[in-house]
Formats: C-alpha cells, structure tokens, sequence
C-alpha cells in the first residue's frame, strides 16, 4: 500500500475555514446558448432554442473530508513494513515539540506551478517544520528516500479554474486574511492510499501523539 505522513487538523477547526471560504459568493454569469454547444442541440434541437447556462465555478473546492498537509511519501508497503515505520516515529515523536498552531491568513497562486488557494498556519510553525525534517530524518535511518521539499505550513483548499478572476481571488484572500481559527495541537498521521469509483482516497491508518 501507498504509505504517506501527513498532519490532518481537527474537523472543529476545519468546518469554520470551509465556510469562510465558501462564504465568499461567486459572480454569477450566464453564458448566451450561442456562445455555447448544446446537448439539446446534438439531439435534434436549433441551438438558439437551448437555455442559456451559468459559467463554470471559479474555484474548484477541497472536500473538508480531504483536507491535510502532506509531509511525505513513503511508498509502496508491506504491512509489516508499514507497522515498523509507525514505531519508529512514535519512538522519535517522544523527542519532538508538540506545536500548538492555528489557521490565520491565506494565500493564492504562491509559487511558480501553484494554482492553490491556501490556508496558512500561525503559532508554533517553527516546532512544526522541526516536526516535518524530524519525520524525513526518522525514515531515512531505515532506508526510505522521502521527498525532501521545503514543508509549507498551509493547506490547500481550493484549487482555481479558467474562469477565475483576479479579484474574485483577491477577495477571497482577503477574507482569509481576517480569519483567525480555534488553536489545536499537531499529531502526525500515517496515511494509505486506497482507491475506489471517485478516485484515490487517503485513509488514516495511525495517529502519533506527539510528546515532547
């Protein structure tokens, strides 16, 4: 199985971010039925009878059930396998500050190839990225070769589409920026990757307490 780590906030804490986020109305547009191919047309129907029809969404959503900060892969495992890197990490968990953090601000198209809205972390985000190079550091003594890319601390929501605007994602940035969450307490989560009808699934298989 496809093994990943992974922080996953509490649902108390994401389900306010989600309405935040989903508090910000869309423009409505409608898009004449010429400007557009009918189904209706295709079936023996003029295209000038066809209704006319709302523009795609501007944003495409992170169902709040998915929402995680990825750490790492880890591969594909064995159970046994699997079972050996989760004692390893409750071992090194012993030895990490349990960062205590809150969502507060967002963000938008950050980097070079992001097309993201993010949520971003405040509070213990240096114990954090302590957390997120102990975890690679952790595997690497059994001989997994992990993704080492900088950790963010902040979680992608949403993801942008054609039809979205420059300020409409101001916008919703900016209610991002005057959000501040409920503070919580980082575990490190032990994903694996199931698949089904919609797609791949992460499942969480371990919950790791951190301690120190």
């Amino acid at each position: 199985m496809l093994v990943h780590g992974a922080i996953i906030p509490p649902r108390s804490v994401i389900d306010p971010l989600a309405d935040v986020l989903r508090s910000v109305a869309e423009p409505t547009e409608v898009v004449p039925a010429a400007q557009h191919k009918s189904r209706l047309g295709r079936l023996g129907r003029r295209r000038d009878e066809a209704p006319d029809v709302t523009a795609a969404p501007m944003l495409e959503y992170v169902d709040p059930v998915r929402m995680h900060l990825p750490l790492t892969g880890f591969g594909n495992l064995t159970t046994s396998d699997s079972r050996r890197l989760a004692e390893t990490l409750q071992e090194a968990a012993g030895a990490w500050s349990a960062p205590r953090v809150w969502f507060a601000g967002g963000a938008a198209l950050d980097f070079p190839g992001d097309w993201s809205v993010w949520a971003k972390l405040d509070g213990d985000v240096d114990a954090l990225a302590a957390l997120a190079r102990g975890v690679n550091q952790s595997v690497e003594r059994l001989g997994y070769f992990v993704d080492r890319r900088q950790f963010r601390p902040m979680m992608s929501i949403a993801t942008v589409t054609p039809t979205t605007t420059g300020p409409f994602l101001e916008t919703v940035v900016g209610a991002l920026d005057a959000f501040r969450g409920e503070e919580w307490t980082v575990e490190l989560s032990l994903t694996k990757e199931t698949f089904a009808e919609r797609g791949s699934e992460m499942v969480e298989f371990e919950r790791i307490q951190v301690t120190g």
